[in-house]
């Protein structure tokens, strides 16, 4: 089994990454709305009042001081974010940083299929064919363990 788990397991992780990518990039652009929004620094300012002078009348803020803030913008869904991508940028800017997550699938999840499989042929009890649920848990642990060490420079070339 050796090669063959880890070749399958590539795949196959390839072919899923490939396939959210998109998915993923709208997310992306939905989490980024509203960031480039600037907050005003006089918003807050009844906020930092201390709190015996919150509802006194001795001592109030000026009026001057109240500035409008604009509302945010609306936000948008899923669809809406995926129908402006390609009309604006085209559908290749659905896939643009599709290398990373290639990258990453390739090093990540190779190695913890592939491993997988390994700890599990290596594990298994000889006279029964079982392999335990506790040395499952473990082949699981090592072999994630493992392929997240391998694939962390990937990981940190998609952010």
């Amino acid at each position: 089994m050796g090669l063959k788990g880890f070749v399958e397991g590539g795949i196959a992780s390839i072919v899923a990454g490939c396939s959210t990518h998109p998915l993923d990039l709208i997310k992306v652009r939905m989490q980024l709305q509203g960031e480039n929004n600037v907050p005003n620094p006089n918003h807050n300012i009844h906020s930092l009042r201390p709190a015996f002078a919150f509802n006194s009348t001795a001592v109030s803020a000026p009026s001057n001081l109240h500035i409008p803030v604009p509302p945010p913008p609306p936000k948008v869904g899923l669809i809406s974010v995926g129908v402006k991508i390609f009309q604006t940028e085209g559908v290749a800017a659905l896939y643009s940083g599709v290398s990373a997550t290639i990258l990453r699938q390739t090093l990540y999840s190779t190695t913890r299929m592939g491993l997988y499989e390994v700890f599990k042929q290596k594990w298994t009890d000889p006279n029964s064919g079982t392999l335990p649920i506790g040395r499952k848990i473990a082949a699981g642990l090592l072999a994630g363990g493992i392929g997240a060490a391998v694939g962390n420079p990937a990981d940190v070339r998609l952010c």
